[in-house]
């Protein structure tokens, strides 16, 4: 008798269990049925191994792409850290140097008009009289002690001008340190900006191979899923197949233990289940 046959006896069976009686299912053999079940499980491993290594090469692909997406990610995650950072510093020293800037404009009084210690009207107002002085020297025909009282006259003037300059010099270096710190201040807003730019560009480049690392970590899990209950099935029905061909080999006293007690009038399986039951309950009663 064939294997091929006692397969189909054996889903002929289950097929037909419903509409047989009871001698007819009695009338078939343990060995017929462990050999039905045992060339079930071949069959099974041998259709196993090809299902496992396609699954398995799937397996491989969906976790090369999800681990390079993931790559790419986490690239452009550091990227965007950096930025943040860069921009958040760039945030906190423009915060700093428009607070110092603030303190200098309050402790310095208000200036009109004039924003530099030697502003052009005052250059101008000093050329014009030492124009008027020198042309004074060259048209009058003084003596010398006139022409060196006309030199020192112009001497007292650019020294009076200087004094006057250096004097308005103070005040105004705090005023330009204001300004330099909030051109300064500027800049770093400037730097600020631009960082938080280069971000927004690159957050929809992160969606992208965020989403990709997803949907291939979905792949990659599925598919271990699959590799591992195919492995599972396969490393069963080799214990199967063990296990049939040893009790084919030796028999099967050991599954037939309870049917032969029922056969010589003891209890079966069940009634003794239903005992133990009855009996735990009437210890626990008593405790």
């Amino acid at each position: 008798m064939s294997n091929e046959y006692m397969t189909g006896g054996l889903l002929r069976v289950v097929e037909w269990a419903k509409y047989m009686t009871p001698e007819e299912l009695l009338a078939i053999t343990p060995e017929f049925l462990g050999k039905a079940i045992l060339h079930r499980r071949e069959r099974l491993a041998s259709e196993i191994p090809e299902q496992l290594d396609a699954r398995s090469d799937e397996l491989s692909e969906a976790a090369s792409m999800a681990r390079s997406a993931k790559v790419k990610r986490d690239d452009v995650n550091k990227k965007v850290a950096s930025l943040k950072k860069e921009r958040n510093d760039a945030q906190a020293k423009a915060k700093k140097l428009f607070v110092e800037a603030n303190a200098i404009r309050e402790a310095t009084p208000k200036q009109k008009g004039d924003t530099e210690p030697e502003p052009e009207w005052a250059k101008d107002r000093l050329q014009q009289r030492l124009d008027a002085l020198d042309l004074s020297l060259q048209t009058n025909w003084g003596t010398h002690i006139d022409e060196r009282s006309t030199l020192n006259e112009m001497k007292n003037l650019i020294r009076k001008h200087e004094e006057w300059v250096d004097s308005r010099k103070e005040k105004f270096s705090e005023i330009n340190r204001m300004k330099d710190l909030q051109e300064d201040a500027k800049q770093f807003l400037e730097t600020a900006d631009k960082a938080h730019q280069a971000m927004v560009q690159l957050h929809d480049e992160n969606q992208i191979f965020h989403d990709t690392y997803i949907e291939n970590e979905q792949k990659r899990k599925r598919a271990d899923a699959r590799t591992t209950r195919l492995a599972q099935a396969l490393d069963e029905s080799q214990r199967g197949i063990d296990y049939w061909k040893h009790c084919i080999e030796i028999g099967f006293h050991e599954l037939m233990a309870d049917s032969e007690r029922v056969r010589e009038g003891g209890k079966s399986s069940r009634a003794l289940a239903r005992e133990r039951r009855q009996q735990a309950v009437k210890e626990g009663e008593e405790e």
